[in-house]
């Protein structure tokens, strides 16, 4: 059964992909990937939480969903804030940042569930973690960039 929910989510992940670059084109990529990150929180809500089959199946969709659609985002919006110049070092500190967070999440949420019985207090903090995401999504607007700063000044 965990097999088959690890494929559902990939298979909602590839989907998402695809919708994501799409998305990614037409609308403020910022806030779509703060719409992702609560996506990943109402997801890890509704599985901590189930008490049916299929609220947790729903739970994995919008999670794995989620997931999918912000992964070309923040590769795209790493370039538009950071110009290619500087992004093989955003990408390399970044990737280290996530997969720090990949790490200790399965740790935190395995030690919570053995000390407390269950996943919930886990994957709710899971859940809080990427709702406070969400937020710093919506506050991290595009930088300015000293360059186009000082051509406009030039320009008067």
């Amino acid at each position: 059964a965990a097999g088959a929910v690890v494929a559902f989510m990939t298979a909602t992940q590839f989907a998402g992909q695809l919708t994501g670059g799409f998305l990614g084109d037409r609308l403020n990529k910022r806030m779509v990937c703060a719409g992702c990150l609560a996506a990943h929180a109402i997801g890890l809500t509704l599985v901590a939480f189930a008490h049916a089959p299929w609220i947790a199946i729903l739970g994995v969709f919008v999670h794995g969903l989620g997931w999918g659609v912000r992964g070309p985002l923040m590769t795209a919006m790493r370039a538009d804030y950071f110009g290619a110049s500087s992004f093989g070092t955003i990408m390399g500190f970044s990737s280290l940042i996530v997969m720090l967070g990949m790490s200790l999440g399965p740790i935190i949420a395995g030690l919570l569930a053995d000390a407390t019985g269950n996943y919930q207090l886990g994957f709710a903090i899971l859940a809080a973690g990427s709702m406070l995401g969400s937020l710093c999504f919506i506050a991290a607007t595009p930088p300015s960039h000293p360059s186009t700063a000082h051509e406009v000044t030039d320009a008067r």
